[in-house]
């Protein structure tokens, strides 16, 4: 199993390589939302390495194949892992793709480490507001009483848009159980915290884009209109999928591949 140490941290990841075995296009870094993993991807990267993509994926600390280590996060400290994974793998420059509470992530990478960073790709970003903290302040109270179940047993079917199928909420749910309980509340506890000290996203000059869920109750419209307004960058666009909810990779693998790929072109 692939473990990368980085400090006191040991990592999962997994690398794939391009299809036709050349040197890749461009090296894309893939983080995870909350409550989920590297696996998030696994539908979406066939299409990109098929392009010619080098995809990198990797399970968060506490998230998936990644133990948690009982020291607590922030946006900052996570922007951290994502340099130090790279400087380990000896990647000088990628492209990173981030879902959901990694939609916070990314942009603190560019905006602190702008030479590393050759593009954002954010799935369904979250907007740090104050107004998050109460509702992940409920979800640590829950996980803390009865683990995560709770989260399994309703997560799957409210955070999806009106095409997801049960196979769709299988899946979700198994990521979510895949969770060490501590490690979930870790990271609700940094989403729940973000809006003290987001990302300066005025600092962002890579070319971004977004992709947002028409029916996304966790990545509202609103906010991801919020992200693209404060970006720096000169290049930058909003995409909106029809009926998808928050899970856009697995609710829509094809897609989120689509759109992927023709920003990549662009600036590949």
């Amino acid at each position: 199993m692939p473990l990368v140490t980085i400090n006191y941290k040991s990592l999962y990841y997994r690398d794939w390589s391009p299809k036709d075995g050349a040197n890749p296009r461009a090296t894309l870094i893939m983080s995870h939302g909350l409550g989920s993993s590297n696996n998030y991807y696994t539908a979406v990267v066939p299409f990109l390495t098929g392009q010619g993509y080098r995809c990198i994926c990797f399970d968060m600390t506490g998230s998936g194949r990644s133990p948690y280590t009982h020291v607590e996060q922030s946006i900052h400290s996570l922007a951290g892992d994502v340099i130090d994974l790279m400087d380990v793998l000896s990647i000088d420059k990628a492209v990173f793709v981030g879902h959901s509470m990694s939609g916070i992530i990314g942009p603190e990478v560019a905006a602190e480490w702008p030479n590393r960073i050759q593009g954002l790709i954010l799935v369904g970003p979250v907007w740090p507001s104050s107004e998050a903290a109460p509702v992940f302040e409920d979800r640590i109270t829950k996980v803390a009483e009865k683990g995560m179940e709770v989260m399994a047993d309703t997560v799957p079917y409210a955070a999806v848009g009106s095409t997801a199928n049960s196979l769709h909420h299988a899946f979700i749910r198994e990521l979510l159980l895949g969770m060490d309980p501590a490690g979930y509340i870790s990271l609700c506890r940094v989403i729940a915290n973000a809006y003290k000290t987001p990302p300066n996203y005025g600092k962002v000059s890579c070319p971004t884009i977004i992709i947002a869920g028409e029916e996304d109750k966790s990545a509202h419209l609103p906010g991801c209109n919020k992200i693209i307004e404060a970006l720096g960058s000169d290049q930058k666009d909003m995409v909106v999928m029809s009926k998808c909810g928050h899970w856009h990779c697995i609710e829509n693998a094809s897609e989120v591949a689509k759109l992927s790929l023709e920003f990549l072109d662009q600036i590949s």
